[in-house]
């Protein structure tokens, strides 16, 4: 009887994963049935497959899940065999690998598969009609609200658009002006928060008073929604996103569509894949890992949903060698930063993006007269005194 691996993706459908699970079946004869996660629910729903021990053999986490699945022993490490079958450390790139492993821990317990940089997408045509120079509009958070009231007054119907809800989305787009501003969200060894700190705050308050150049009509979009608008209206400026958002532009888009990095550093995600410890396919499950980690199906899976491949040699193939978008979505990764992985991350980050959903809905109330420092430290400062006591038992 064949074997047959189950395995969890974040994706709206499985047509992207689909053709390579076909040429995996015909190299291995394994069998990989998928499930479909959506991304801003994932991490509960593999919480429930490590808490009790069933689900998937192998799945596609977030960035910095990995130290709460650790921290429940749900997942096996990698040994050196295994790496050194994958191609070794220096297959991948370095900015990706760093996140293999938890704080205090050597231990190898996810292997990288997909990685990408927060970036801003522009209409050139819109920011010459409001005489906005792109060089200093990205340069620093002051420059960028400028810009902004720029568009405005240049009577730009939709001078952004960025998701509002419940979305971790919000968590990560935020980070480029807390970093920007000189703060951070955790302290260096994960067991203090700093995001409720002065350095922080900055960051936030230029963030959230962003909210004023939100018009009505696109104050409430979530998850997906304002990368819609932004393809699908020719009067909405600007937005924040992934590399997919270009890959689905339009021709017509494309002419007058330029990208840029954010006015602070990009945070740098993707996804990683982890090999649960309950399954009974141990090393189906790791060739399974080897084939999706190849030159091939990281370029081809790329282009698929949008993201870079981790293997640094696919960087050199088209289209990542030459295409400018692309070679800017290769600098957000090279120059930005990524999140620390401790053991209670995940924890942290789905308790803030509630928060931030919330500090976001107390903004949109009333843009313009909103007391925003006294809405962070109702949303931000009873937060941060409980996630210190989690953080500084993990």
């Amino acid at each position: 009887m064949a074997t047959e691996l189950e395995f969890s993706i974040m994706a709206p459908n499985a047509a992207g994963m689909a053709p390579l699970m076909e040429q995996f079946f015909a190299e291995t004869g394994i069998r990989v049935r998928l499930r479909l996660l959506s991304w801003d629910t994932a991490w509960s729903d593999l919480i429930k497959v490590a808490l009790y021990g069933d689900g998937p053999d192998v799945s596609e986490i977030g960035s910095t899940w990995i130290g709460d699945f650790v921290a429940m022993e749900a997942v096996r490490a990698f040994d050196a065999e295994s790496i050194a079958a994958l191609g070794g450390v220096t297959h991948f790139l370095p900015a990706v690998w760093r996140n293999t492993r938890v704080i205090g821990d050597d231990s190898v317990w996810a292997i990288p598969w997909t990685v990408g940089a927060r970036m801003m997408f522009y209409r050139r045509s819109l920011f010459a009609r409001a005489g906005v120079a792109a060089k200093s509009a990205f340069a620093d958070a002051a420059g960028f609200d400028d810009a902004l009231r720029q568009l405005q007054n240049a009577r730009v119907n939709v001078p952004w658009t960025v998701p509002t809800g419940f979305t971790h989305t919000t968590f990560l787009n935020l980070a480029s002006w807390v970093w920007g501003a000189g703060g951070d969200f955790v302290t260096p060894d994960g067991k203090r928060t700093l995001f409720a700190q002065p350095q922080a705050l900055n960051g936030v308050r230029a963030y959230f008073g962003l909210g004023k150049y939100l018009p009505v009509r696109v104050r409430h979009l979530n998850a997906l929604e304002p990368d819609t608008q932004f393809l699908n209206d020719a009067e909405t400026a600007l937005t924040m996103s992934g590399p997919w958002l270009f890959q689905a532009a339009s021709a017509t888009l494309l002419d007058d569509l330029d990208a840029a990095l954010p006015p602070g550093p990009s945070f740098v995600g993707g996804s990683y894949l982890v090999a649960w410890k309950h399954s009974n396919h141990a090393r189906a499950a790791h060739k399974l890992i080897h084939f999706l980690t190849r030159i091939p199906a990281q370029i081809q899976y790329g282009q698929t949903i949008g993201l870079l491949p981790v293997v640094a040699a696919a960087h050199e193939q088209e289209p990542f060698a030459s295409n400018p978008l692309w070679q800017t979505a290769l600098r957000g990764v090279q120059t930005g930063r990524t999140f620390p992985v401790t053991r209670a991350w995940g924890l942290m980050e789905d308790r803030l993006t509630n928060a931030l959903a919330g500090l976001w809905r107390d903004v949109l109330n009333d843009p313009s007269g909103v007391d925003l420092d006294a809405a962070m430290a109702r949303r931000l400062d009873p937060l941060a005194k409980r996630l210190d006591l989690v953080l500084g038992q993990s």
